[in-house]
């Protein structure tokens, strides 16, 4: 298996091909082709909820697929919309949620929430790349969450936005070397510990998010090092093998501690 660094730089610099490559899936084109050809013709919240695939195809695209079969809480979030601060889209500690009813808007829209491009053309967008990572996360989950950090990295605003996303939370844990067992501590506790190591101000520049991306990547394969990753030198010694690193990924981790490119 290459390692987490090789293959999310093929990636990346490949995404347009890797994308259409995705979008001619047989199972893909046929739920896109769907999706397209009926989300429009949705004018209310109860037929949104109550035509399966369309339903099933917007939760995936907005991140919200483990959900699917949460549809009474979906039609509540969808029904009250995000204009009222006590709407439940506004309670909810994940933002995606509150991301999915501002795209599907039926509260604030009616009849024209599925015309809008966040409903159509930026679902559909969103889908792909959401079976992209998915697809990459089946092989190695290492890139499927630094795919993830780099797609959601530039929204997060404050460090309880880290906290409210699991992954981006995993992300941020496995860059610094923090315990999950952090996670269980007092939520302020949390706070302050999560900002001695990262500033969010930091997300909004996008040579610091790709710097934190190359730690992130070199320390994943440490936490999940196995012989496939490693110089086939260093597994015939045996040495490093025991130590679960590599002398590229020592090298890579020495660079970013160093603050080298």
């Amino acid at each position: 298996m290459v390692s987490t660094s090789t293959r999310y730089q093929i990636i990346t610099t490949n995404t347009t091909r890797t994308k259409a490559l995705i979008e001619k899936d047989p199972v893909v084109k046929r739920e896109t082709d769907y999706y397209n050809a009926t989300i429009k013709t949705i004018k209310t919240v109860d037929e949104f909820i109550k035509n399966d695939r369309v339903f099933k195809y917007a939760m995936k695209a907005y991140g919200l697929e483990d959900m699917a079969y949460g549809k009474a809480l979906i039609k509540k979030l969808l029904k009250e919309g995000v204009s009222s601060p006590q709407s439940m889209a506004n309670k909810m500690s994940n933002p995606l949620y509150k991301e999915f009813a501002r795209a599907f808007d039926f509260a604030g829209k009616g009849a024209a929430a599925t015309s809008a491009a966040s409903a159509t053309t930026e679902a559909v967008q969103k889908y792909i790349q959401q079976t992209l990572e998915q697809q990459e996360g089946k092989d190695n989950q290492g890139v499927q969450l630094a795919l993830y950090f780099k797609r959601k990295a530039s929204s997060v605003t404050t460090t309880m936005g880290i906290l409210a996303d699991r992954a981006l939370l995993k992300f941020v844990q496995t860059t610094f070397g923090i315990p999950e067992a952090a996670s269980r501590a007092d939520l302020d506790f949390q706070v302050r510990n999560l900002e001695k190591f990262l500033n969010v101000k930091d997300l909004q520049d996008p040579k610091r998010v790709d710097k934190l991306i190359q730690r992130f990547n070199a320390m994943w394969d440490v936490n999940n090092a196995t012989s496939a990753t490693m110089s086939p030198m260093l597994t015939l010694f045996n040495q490093s093998t025991e130590q679960g690193m590599s002398i590229d990924l020592m090298m890579s981790i020495a660079k970013l501690r160093l603050g080298g490119s």
